[in-house]
């Protein structure tokens, strides 16, 4: 811990400083789950049901790429199970993003709370 993050902390109300608390000991866990809270919770709830569900007909696909004799049929599974495939990563790649997104708000509302103490300058 620097010198400003001290003074900002002695500069605090034990409101302000037990929500600065808060923060800071958010883990990656809290991370992922904060992707399911706030206004777009519900849309991210749905696009994790289809991110499972689409996990799960990869995996039938790759099953039945393995069951084939036919060149035909496995061509078929295999670009199926690309499509799956590539589904899924769209999906992680939201929410990447998603938890990303809080991550940056959680530091503007760190950075807004130093701001309000009043704090400018630190030596």
């Amino acid at each position: 811990m620097n010198k400003l993050d001290q003074a900002v902390r002695a500069a605090l109300s034990a409101e302000d400083a037990a929500f600065l608390e808060k923060l800071e000991k958010e883990g990656p866990i809290s991370d992922v789950m904060s992707a399911f809270s706030g206004r777009w919770g519900g849309l991210n709830i749905f696009a994790a049901i289809i991110t499972f569900a689409m996990f799960g007909g990869f995996l039938y696909c790759a099953w039945s790429l393995t069951q084939t004799a036919d060149l035909r049929e496995t061509v078929l599974w295999a670009v199926a199970a690309l499509g799956f495939a590539l589904f899924v990563a769209m999906l992680k790649i939201y929410f990447w993003m998603e938890m990303h997104k809080h991550q940056v708000l959680r530091e503007l509302n760190r950075l807004e709370l130093r701001l309000s103490s009043g704090i400018t300058r630190v030596r």
